[in-house]
């Protein structure tokens, strides 16, 4: 059996971080067109759990969460927008 924690253990992610192998990669061969649903995805994630936790703050720090809430829909506006005004042969050569 393979196991998935290296033989010692790291004791830091810093190897990972700063040594230019990534935790997370943009795989080569993703179209623009699945790229953007993922990025909308992701943002409409941010997007729920944000409104979800700004119930359950202070009056102050709501309202900051707002802010942050209103910048993530207005990007994940411009993804939707880019989805639907371009056709998925365009998206390839992007």
């Amino acid at each position: 059996m393979k196991t998935i924690v290296p033989a010692p253990p790291l004791h830091s992610l810093h190897t990972t971080a700063h040594s230019g192998s990534s935790l997370f990669s943009i795989n080569p061969g993703v179209t623009a067109q699945e790229a953007l649903q993922q990025v909308s995805l992701l943002l409409k994630g941010a997007e729920l759990n944000a409104d979800d936790i700004s119930s359950h703050l202070g009056r102050f720090e709501a309202e900051r969460l707002w802010s942050v809430i209103h910048n993530v829909e207005m990007a994940r506006a411009v993804v939707d927008a880019l989805l639907a005004g371009v056709q998925p042969t365009q998206c390839a050569s992007l």
